[in-house]
C-alpha cells in the first residue's frame, strides 16, 4: 500500500528542538521528544484504517497528474515564450536590417542631392563664367567698333586734309600755269599785231572804203525807192488810207495781244498754279492735274499720307478738339484759328500739321521761313501772291509754316536786328492776319515760341507744346519703327529677321535707355540697326549684340546729333556748358 508523502503532512516539532546555546550537541539523549512520531504513526493508522484511503489516494494521484500537466503547460509556455523570443529577434533583426537599407538609402540620396548641387554649382559657375566671356567679347567689339570708327574718322579727317591740300596745290599750279599761258599768247599776240601792224592799217582803210561806198549806194536805192513809194501812195488817196488803218490795227493787236497775255497769265497763275513759296500742297494745281493725269493714264496713283505720329494723351485730346473745331467752322462759315507749335526738333510738329489738315477735310499748304530770305526785294511780293493765293481757296486751307522764326523773329524796333526787306515782309505777313479769315488757318511751327515778334504771337489763337517723348511714347514709337523698317520686306524681297532675344523686354529697356530722344532719333536707332543689318549681317539677322552696339554708339554719340545741337542752340546752351545742359540718354538722375 503506498502512502502519501509526508511532506505535505505537518511535522511533529521535537520535544526537544534544536540545541540551545550552551548545550552539548553531542548530548541529544536527555533533548529528544518522541511525541511527534508518536502522533504520525498514529495518523497512519488512522488513515488505513479510514474508508476514504483510496479517495484519497486517487486525490493523490490526480495532484500528481495536475502537477505533471502544470509542468506540460509550463514546458510549452516556455517553448511559446521561446518561439516569441525568436519572433521578436527576428522581428528585431528585420527592423534593423529595414534600419539599415532606409539608412543606406538616406545616404545615397544626400550623396546624390549633395552631386546635384554640385552639378548645378559647377553649371553656375559655367553659366557665369560664360556671362562673363560674353561681356567681356561685348566690351571687346565696343572697343574695336569704337577704335575702328576713330581711326575711320580720323583717317577720313586726313585723307579731306590731304585732298584739300592737294586740290588747293593742283588748283595753285593751274593758276599759274593759265597766267604763265595768257602771258604767252598775249605776248605772242602783241608781238604779231605789231609786225602785221601795216597789213592791217592796209586791210582796215581798203575794206572801210568799200564798205562806204557799199552803204552810200545802198542809202541811195533805198530813199529813192522810199520816195517814189511815197509819191505814188500820196497820188492814190485809197491805198494811203489802207496803209495807215493796216499799220494802226497791227500796232493795236501787238500790244492788246501783250496786256491780255499777261492778265490771262495772272489770272491762270492764282487760280491754278502754285505759289513759289508753297513747297507741298493737297490743292489741286495745273502741274498737279497733269500729273494725277499722268498718273491715272499709267495705272500710278499719288502716294498719301501714311505718316504716323504719337502723341502724349492730353495733346491727343487737343487734336482731335482742334479738329472738330476746324470742321465746324467751315461748316458754320465762322471765322479759323490761328494756331502755333513748339518744341523741341523731331518731335512731330510737321506731322501734327499734317495730321490736322487730313483729319479735318481742308486743303493743306507748306511752306518754309527759311525760302523768304533769299527773295530779297521779291520777299513781298511772293507772299502776297501767297495769301491771295490761299483766300482763293473754296475748301478752306490750312498754310503750314515751319521754322516761322525765320522771318517772324523779333527785332523791329532794333537797328540792325532786321533788314529793310525782312521788316518788310513782316508787316505784309501781319496785314495779311490781322483780321479774322474764313478762308484760311495759318499754323506756325518754332523751336523756341519767345523769339517770336509780338505782334505774330498777338495773331495766335491757340498754342501745342510738343515736349520730348515720355517712356511710354518711346516704347510705341520703336514698336512703330520696327515694323516700319524692319519686319516690312525690303524692296529687294529680302526680310530682316529678329532674334528672339529682342522680345518686348528688351524693347523696353531700350525706350528706358533713351531718355531724352526725339521720334526723329528714335527713328535714326531703328534705321541704324537696319543698316548695320545690311552692312555686316551676312544671314540677315538682327541681333541682340549688334543692336546692344548700335545702340550704345548712339548714346555716347548723342551730343554730335544735329537735333541735340539745335535743342541746345534754342536753349542758349554752349557746347562747353555742362551745368543747363539737359539730361543726356542713358543717365540715370
Amino acid at each position: 500500500m503506498n502512502f502519501p508523502s509526508m511532506s505535505g503532512m505537518p511535522g511533529a516539532a521535537p520535544s526537544g528542538g534544536a540545541p540551545k546555546k550552551g548545550e552539548d550537541p553531542k548530548n541529544i539523549t536527555g533533548s529528544f521528544d518522541p511525541t511527534a512520531l508518536e502522533r504520525a504513526a498514529k495518523a497512519l493508522k488512522d488513515l488505513d484504517a479510514s474508508p476514504n484511503a483510496n479517495k484519497a489516494f486517487e486525490i493523490t494521484k490526480l495532484q500528481e497528474h495536475t502537477r505533471q500537466k502544470e509542468l506540460n503547460k509550463e514546458t510549452e509556455q516556455m517553448a511559446a515564450a521561446r518561439a516569441q523570443a525568436q519572433a521578436q529577434q527576428t522581428a528585431i533583426k528585420g527592423e534593423e536590417q529595414r534600419k539599415t537599407i532606409s539608412h543606406q538609402q538616406e545616404q545615397e540620396r544626400v550623396t546624390a542631392q549633395y552631386k546635384a548641387q554640385l552639378e548645378s554649382e559647377a553649371y553656375a559657375k559655367k553659366l557665369q563664367d560664360q556671362k562673363k566671356q560674353n561681356e567681356e567679347w561685348l566690351e571687346m567689339q565696343r572697343r574695336q567698333f569704337m577704335e575702328q570708327e576713330e581711326i575711320r574718322k580720323r583717317t577720313e579727317k586726313d585723307l579731306q586734309v590731304e585732298r584739300r591740300a592737294s586740290a588747293e596745290h593742283q588748283a595753285r599750279l593751274d593758276r599759274e600755269l593759265q597766267k604763265e599761258r595768257i602771258a604767252q599768247e598775249t605776248q605772242g599776240r602783241i608781238q604779231q599785231e605789231k609786225e602785221n601792224a601795216d597789213v592791217h592799217i592796209r586791210q582796215l582803210r581798203a575794206r572801210a572804203a568799200e564798205e562806204r561806198k557799199t552803204k552810200i549806194e545802198q542809202i541811195h536805192a533805198t530813199l529813192g525807192s522810199i520816195g517814189s513809194a511815197f509819191a505814188s501812195t500820196l497820188e492814190d488817196t485809197g491805198r494811203l488810207t489802207a496803209v495807215v488803218g493796216t499799220a494802226t490795227a497791227l500796232a493795236v493787236g501787238i500790244y492788246g495781244a501783250r496786256a491780255g497775255t499777261g492778265v490771262l497769265g495772272r489770272w491762270f497763275e492764282r487760280r491754278l498754279g502754285q505759289p513759289p513759296l508753297v513747297r507741298e500742297t493737297s490743292r489741286w494745281t495745273l502741274g498737279r492735274g497733269v500729273r494725277d493725269a499722268m498718273y491715272g493714264l499709267f495705272g500710278r496713283s499719288r502716294g498719301t499720307f501714311t505718316e504716323k505720329i504719337v502723341l502724349p494723351e492730353e495733346l491727343d485730346s487737343r487734336l482731335t478738339w482742334t479738329t472738330n473745331s476746324l470742321i465746324n467752322s467751315k461748316k458754320n462759315g465762322t471765322p479759323f484759328r490761328h494756331l502755333m507749335l513748339y518744341g523741341a526738333p523731331g518731335t512731330g510738329k510737321t506731322l501734327f500739321a499734317r495730321t490736322l489738315a487730313r483729319e479735318s477735310g481742308l486743303d493743306y499748304a507748306i511752306m518754309s521761313g527759311g525760302d523768304v530770305g533769299p527773295l530779297g526785294k521779291d520777299a513781298v511780293n511772293e507772299v502776297n501772291k501767297l495769301f491771295k493765293w490761299a483766300n482763293s481757296s473754296r475748301r478752306g486751307l490750312i498754310l503750314f509754316v515751319d521754322e516761322a522764326d525765320a522771318f517772324l523773329r523779333r527785332g523791329r524796333g532794333t537797328e540792325g536786328g532786321m533788314s529793310e526787306d525782312m521788316r518788310n515782309v513782316l508787316s505784309a505777313f501781319l496785314a495779311h492776319t490781322g483780321t479774322e479769315s474764313d478762308k484760311f488757318c495759318v499754323v506756325m511751327a518754332t523751336n523756341v515760341r519767345d523769339i517770336l515778334d509780338r505782334a505774330v504771337l498777338d495773331r495766335i489763337d491757340d498754342s501745342f507744346e510738343f515736349p520730348l517723348p515720355g517712356l511710354k511714347e518711346r516704347s510705341r514709337m520703336i514698336s512703330m519703327f520696327m515694323e516700319e523698317y524692319l519686319n516690312k520686306p525690303l524692296k529687294s524681297g529680302k526680310k530682316i529677321l529678329i532674334d528672339p532675344s529682342i522680345d518686348e523686354a528688351y524693347l523696353d529697356s531700350v525706350a528706358k535707355s533713351t531718355e531724352g530722344f526725339s521720334g526723329r532719333q528714335l527713328a535714326k536707332l531703328v534705321i541704324g540697326w537696319q543698316s548695320a543689318v545690311l552692312g555686316g549681317s551676312q544671314n540677315m539677322i538682327l541681333t541682340k549684340n549688334v543692336a546692344d552696339l548700335v545702340l550704345q554708339w548712339k548714346l555716347s554719340h548723342w551730343d554730335d546729333d544735329v537735333d541735340a545741337h539745335e535743342r541746345k542752340r534754342d536753349l542758349g546752351i554752349s557746347s562747353g556748358s555742362k551745368a543747363a545742359s539737359p539730361v543726356k540718354p542713358g543717365t540715370v538722375v
